[in-house]
């Protein structure tokens, strides 16, 4: 599912002005309200939903964005939105920045992957600077969607070949671990799962031949993500990773493997 499938022009705003997190909510119900998918459930009940969800943790995401979100049995299908302050509010963010960019997401109760896969789209594309700084200074509600939706779309790679890649992700840096985990989260991929991993030291400083060359208390994090992709999608993928980790040429923590999969049969969908 796309952003641009469930995001109305009467769900976006910039000259909302909210004073506490608990107003803005209620300002998210009352636009997400005119959307057909909820037309037939009260502000009251998506503000609940809303609020409800972000006594369990805050939902925002560090650089001046929240991304409220929450699912309702009830509704027909997925909503999204978009609120520019011109003056940010207090979030509970844990970089103590004030929340000034906030799309927001409400869905129906028994669609949960879908709705993961749109959050982790929303995050990765407020990672980016420039799009953060033009939304910002957007003058109307058109321009901030336009700006969310031509950020939002995938890269298209009209010479690439149908087909899917087998991506390896090597990861020995901790810190980074969650937000690159998030890159296989959106729609756009497939069949990815986790895997923890042992480095071959830990075998062979058990081996009496090798005894002395590792310290026993020598622990390092080691992570491999694997993901079934389109051929089109991985340079957009590894472009996302390196805007977190930075270039990969200059890690010696992080390292991807790309395969050509000759043939692949059913999917790890469920």
């Amino acid at each position: 599912m796309k952003l641009s499938d469930i995001i109305e022009p009467g769900s976006v705003s910039i000259s909302l002005k909210p004073d506490s997190s608990e107003q803005l909510l209620r300002e998210i119900a009352s636009l997400a309200s005119t959307a057909k998918p909820l037309r037939n459930i009260s502000k009251e009940t998506i503000y609940n939903a809303l609020s409800e969800r972000e006594k369990l943790s805050s939902t925002a995401c560090g650089h001046g964005v929240a991304i409220p979100h929450c699912r309702i049995p009830e509704m027909s299908g997925f909503v999204a939105g978009l609120v520019v302050l011109s003056n940010g509010i207090d979030f509970n963010a844990s970089d103590n920045e004030k929340v000034d960019l906030i799309p927001f997401v409400i869905g129906p109760e028994e669609h949960p992957r879908t709705h993961l896969q749109l959050l982790s789209s929303l995050a990765q594309v407020f990672r980016n600077d420039e799009l953060r700084s033009n939304m910002r200074n957007a003058e109307t509600p058109e321009i901030a969607c336009k700006i969310l939706l031509d950020t939002a779309s995938p890269d298209k790679d009209r010479s690439a070949q149908p087909g899917k890649k087998l991506l390896h992700l090597f990861i020995q840096d901790e810190s980074v671990f969650d937000e690159l985990l998030q890159v296989f989260a959106t729609a756009e991929t497939t069949s990815s799962m986790i895997m923890d991993a042992d480095e071959s030291t830990r075998y062979l400083m058990d081996i009496p031949f090798y005894a002395g060359f590792w310290n026993t208390d020598i622990q390092h994090f080691n992570r491999i993500i694997v993901s079934v992709i389109r051929n089109e999608l991985v340079n957009a993928t590894i472009r996302n990773i390196e805007f977190i980790c930075g270039p990969l040429s200059e890690r010696t923590d992080i390292m991807i493997t790309v395969s050509d999969l000759h043939s692949v049969h059913g999917s790890l969908e469920s």
